[in-house]
C-alpha cells in the first residue's frame, strides 16, 4: 500500500471515529439535560472538523488549514480545533 493510500486509509478511521464520538457526546448532552444540567451550546450541524472536511473534499488536512489561514474557507476555532462552515459540502 502506497503511503498516500495508508494516509487516506488513517484519516477515513479517525473520521468514523469522530462520527461515533459526536453521536456519545450527543447521547451524553441529552442525558444530562434530563438531569437539570446545562452544557455548552452544541456546533450547528453544518461544521465540520478540518480532518471530515478533507475526506469529503479529498484533499489533505493540511490543505484545509491552508484555505483557512488564507480566508478561502469560513471556519470558528473552539476548543482549540478548527471547525470548517460548510454551506456547500460535498459527500
Amino acid at each position: 500500500m502506497t503511503r498516500s493510500r495508508q494516509r487516506s486509509a488513517q484519516t477515513e478511521e479517525i473520521a468514523r471515529k469522530l462520527e461515533i464520538v459526536l453521536a456519545e457526546l450527543a447521547s451524553l448532552r441529552i442525558l444530562l439535560a434530563a438531569h437539570g444540567i446545562s452544557t455548552p451550546r452544541p456546533l450547528d450541524e453544518d461544521y465540520l472538523t478540518v480532518q471530515r472536511f478533507a475526506v469529503m473534499n479529498h484533499i489533505s488536512p493540511e490543505a484545509v488549514l491552508s484555505r483557512i489561514r488564507r480566508g478561502k474557507l469560513r471556519a470558528e476555532k473552539r476548543g482549540g480545533r478548527w471547525w470548517v462552515k460548510c454551506t456547500v459540502c460535498t459527500a
